[in-house]
């Protein structure tokens, strides 16, 4: 192996490494899906490397490439299906049902979540609930909803747990009309796979983790359509917990979620079900795009 080689596969290592923490710390999405792609190349070039280091392949180099790219595809789709499998199977809840958080624990103390606070507190946001809901043992999806009046906007930061203490950051903008229709602007990059009411109109950025740019995008979609507001009448525990209940019956009846009566036996997730967030994983991975914003004919 030529030195160039070597010292190409340590700085795409070291990118593969770098680039999550960046992502996670600086709240920018991209740089995780720009270690995807490099982990990719990675494992590509370690694998031609072998193949020519070893002898066992005397095939030119861009066949071994291109042999480690699709073993790449295999074993991470592998991983993948491996994975639904677990979830569907899992006694984690798809619709997990919030209560009030009365803990204090709603707002992670870390300088770039402050910094969330402080936009929301100069931009004329009021908290008006905290709330949590059981994921699985000692584990907690925490939400803190904030509404401004006068623009009839209500915004919901999620904060989902991850290992070490730590939390990743995702928000959920929400404007409703007269007449009951919802528009939504949400960030996370969590695969859904599912599908909305025809009465929401939903927009999923995953690459979008600046809270104000995303704000802005969902004004510009209102005006763009002009979307009159009216104000928020329900709770935000009912509303939230009512959606939840809402977009489970929903997609039971779509035939992503198996009847609950037979969930013990089949798991949780149809075959469709698994498929589109098998294709949903792929899309935010390699490309920031999600698919669940498509809608059905609701039941």
């Amino acid at each position: 192996m030529h030195d160039s080689t070597y010292y190409l596969l340590v700085a795409l290592a070291l990118l593969a490494v770098g680039l999550p923490r960046i992502s996670t710390y600086f709240l920018f999405p991209p740089a995780g899906v720009w270690a995807k792609w490099i982990r990719w190349a990675l494992f590509s070039g370690i694998f031609a490397a072998l193949m020519e280091t070893t002898g066992w392949s005397t095939r030119p180099q861009w066949v071994h490439l291109l042999i480690g790219a699709g073993l790449w595809v295999l074993l991470e789709t592998a991983y993948n299906w491996l994975v639904i499998g677990a979830l569907s199977r899992s006694p984690l809840p798809l619709f997990p049902k919030f209560r009030d958080n009365s803990d204090g624990d709603e707002w992670p103390a870390q300088a770039r979540f402050i910094r969330m606070k402080d936009w929301l507190r100069e931009n004329n946001y009021t908290s008006i609930a905290a709330l949590k809901a059981e994921l699985f043992e000692d584990n907690y999806l925490r939400v803190s909803v904030y509404e401004n009046r006068e623009e009839g906007l209500r915004i919901q930061v999620l904060f989902i747990p991850k290992g070490n203490n730590s939390s990743s950051v995702f928000y959920s903008i929400n404007s409703i009309a007269a007449d009951d229709r919802r528009l939504i602007t949400d960030n996370h990059s969590l695969p859904f796979g599912g599908y909305y009411p025809d009465s929401w109109q939903h927009v999923r950025k995953p690459m979008v983790g600046s809270l104000p740019r995303l704000y802005r995008i969902h004004r510009k979609r209102a005006a763009k359509i002009a979307f009159e507001s009216a104000d928020f009448t329900e709770k935000p525990l009912d509303e939230l917990n009512g959606q939840q209940r809402y977009l489970e019956n929903l997609n039971i009846h779509s035939g992503i979620i198996v009847p609950l009566p037979k969930q013990e036996e089949d798991g949780m997730l149809t075959e469709k079900g698994r498929y589109r967030i098998w294709v949903e994983m792929w899309l935010i991975a390699y490309f920031g795009k999600a698919r669940s914003v498509c809608v059905t004919s609701e039941p």
